[in-house]
Order: structure tokens, then sequence, then C-alpha cells
């Protein structure tokens, strides 16, 4: 999709976004590295539990190692915020298969702030050591291990809402894992109301790491005055995190509406390619940025504090087409993860979730770039 063929309320978006930063953009086309194709193999599956969250790192012996999160598909997918795991799994190849492994951070119970769910991964390799950022909570009182609340439930909220980032130590991989007894970032004037959650941290080239996280704007309600994303930065990998800059996506702004949105972007992921600040991020309420509805974002970024939106804006929507023919839609196609090489993305993760079939258990895909050459 060239600017000239973006459709209006695009077009005043990336034009707002452009403007408000004053500088030249990238002309990366992210839709170009995706197969036309997937290969049935990269889907990595467990028939007895919702799968969620993955975040890969890649050891010197070659071993690809997944982290991901998981729960029980007789809980229901809600119960993503009340009873997740996170689970280890390996491959020889960045885009799998994947043989599991075993769960390396079960539930530790409610004498801690993140005692009964764990999720949103992310990995960082730095130093000799790996660090698990993760979304954590506990629930109320009456938190059963058998049972889970729905999100018409009012005990579901109260524990989505007590979400906070959090960060565990590990020599390897596959743990084991050691967690910190406080929150990373907890809620606050200075980095959001309501909820802290998904984070992404990456190394900064000139040194310090920058995250991603999300959280709530002032206002009432479950959704206060929307959920935005903000940077953070930081000298050490174990914090403090500092918020710096502005919410990431402002469709307020971009739109030119004074439309309330619950969600301004969701799921996010950060990366650094070629000296710029590159991000997918997830359109998730309506009005959209783009006509494709639901999908996922290129945003991009001179420092990673000030975000735009990228000219090729559309990077996947969720649908994708296996290479028996057969195309699948998805309700959620997010929580996107890249693995790098050589500076370059290598296999992009995904989490997917069908459309059509509700009860199917969601599952994790990964899936190879053509990030050498543009499609054929």
């Amino acid at each position: 999709m060239s600017f000239h063929s973006i459709p209006p309320i695009t077009r005043r978006a990336w034009l707002a976004s452009a403007a408000a930063l004053g500088a030249p953009g990238s002309d990366l086309d992210f839709a170009q590295w995706i197969p036309e194709r997937i290969s049935r193999t990269a889907a990595f599956r467990d028939p007895a539990s919702h799968l969620w969250d993955p975040a890969m790192v890649r050891t010197s012996d070659g071993v690809c190692h997944l982290l991901y999160s998981r729960w029980p598909v007789a809980l229901g997918f809600d119960a993503w915020a009340t009873h997740a795991e996170i689970a280890w799994a390996t491959s020889s190849l960045p885009e799998g298969p994947y043989k599991f492994q075993k769960a390396v951070m079960p539930s530790r119970g409610a004498d801690y702030w993140d005692g009964h769910s764990v999720y949103n991964t992310c990995l960082l390799a730095h130093g000799g050591k790996f660090y698990l950022y993760y979304t954590g909570n506990r629930g109320p009182a009456g938190w059963s291990k058998s049972r889970a609340p729905t999100m018409n439930d009012e005990a579901w909220w109260v524990q989505r809402n007590s979400q906070r980032v959090g960060v565990a130590v590990a020599d390897h991989p596959g743990g084991p894992w050691k967690r910190l007894d406080h929150p990373l970032v907890d809620t606050g004037a200075e980095t959001g109301q309501g909820i802290i959650a998904v984070p992404n941290v990456i190394a900064k080239p000139g040194g310090g790491f920058l995250m991603v996280y999300k959280t709530l704007a002032p206002g009432a309600g479950r959704y206060g005055g929307g959920v935005v994303h903000y940077p953070a930065s930081a000298d050490n990998p174990l914090g403090p995190f500092r918020r710096c800059g502005e919410q990431m996506i402002d469709k307020q702004k971009l739109l030119h509406t004074t439309a309330k949105f619950n969600f301004h972007i969701d799921d996010h992921l950060e990366w650094i390619q070629d000296g710029r600040y590159y991000g997918l991020v997830k359109d998730h309420d309506a009005p959209f940025l783009t006509p494709h509805g639901r999908s996922l974002l290129l945003v991009e970024s001179e420092d990673g504090i000030r975000w735009r939106l990228a000219q090729h804006v559309l990077a996947k929507d969720f649908s994708i087409r296996w290479d028996d023919g057969e195309a699948q839609l998805f309700e959620r196609l997010e929580m996107p993860k890249l693995h790098m090489e050589q500076g370059r993305p290598r296999t992009l993760f995904l989490a997917a979730k069908d459309q059509n079939s509700p009860t199917m258990p969601s599952f994790l895909l990964a899936i190879p770039l053509h990030t050498a050459r543009a499609r054929p």
C-alpha cells in the first residue's frame, strides 16, 4: 500500500502523526516480509491449554527457548487474568517446531503481588543473564485454583485491576527464575492508573534500556480515559524505570475526534533496526486508523520516545493462509514478538484465537520472515 493509495481516514492520521515529529520517515513495509502462505508447522498448540504471549531467545548452543503463558482450556479464555502460568518450550530452529519442557513460573500464592496469574512475557539477554519481564496479579480472598470468574463477574475485574509489571532473573531461559517480591513498575501519578501491564524492554544502542508498557489514562470507569502505552527508561535492566514522553499513539489527536476510546492501541512490540525504532501495535477500538479494522500496524520513532504511524502502516490483518491453501480468520492475532539475527527480524511470533470456533484453544505462531527481499 503506497501513501497515495491510503484511504482518507488513514491518510489524515498519517499526516497528523508525521507532522507531529517533523522528521523524514522510513519506507519499511513490514507486510512484505510475511509469507503469503504459512506452514502448518508454524503453529504451536496444546489441546488442554490456551497458549498466549510468546517470547523467544536463542542461546549460544543454538537452542531456541520459547517462554509463553498458558492456562487450562476448561477454565475458559478469560482465565488469562486469573490462572495463567509461564511455560518453557524448545526447538532447534526459531520457526519451530517447539517441544514443551515444563512450567517455569507457576502460581506462588496470595501472599505475593503476582501470586495467582503471570503472563505477557518479554525476554532480554544482557550481560550473561536473562531477564523475564512479565505482568502479574493476584485474586481476591475467594480465589480458587479450580474455578475462574469471567469478565461478567466483579471478581474478574478485581484481579485484572491488580496487574503490575515484574521482572525475574535467571542464568538460563529454562530457569530457575528468581522473582522480585515487589512490582518493577507500579501504578501512580508518574506511571498510570488502574493497571500496569504488557512490558516490552529493549537495550538502547547508546546504553540504558527502553520499556513500553500499557496502562489507563486518567478517567473514571474500568477503562479510565482509555488504554494507552507509555515509554519508560532505565540505566539498569532491573530499573528503576521512569516514564518519559507522551502516550505512544493518541487516536483522538490522529483522527481529530473527541470520541472516547477504550483502547487507543493495544498489545505491542518495539525493536531497533538500522538506527531507527520500530513498533507493531494492535488497532483494537473503532473508529480504526485503517480500513482493515482490528489489525497490527507499524509505527516508528527516531528516539523511542516520540512515535508516529509509519508510511506503510498495515503490518498484518487478522487472517492467514496455510500452506495447504486453507484460509483462517482470527478474532485475535496479537502479542507480537520478534527474533532478531544480525540486526534484522527473522521470525515473527504471534498469539492466535480463531474467529469461527471460539472454544478452540488459542495457540502460538512462529512465522519466518522474508527480511532480505520483498515478497515474490
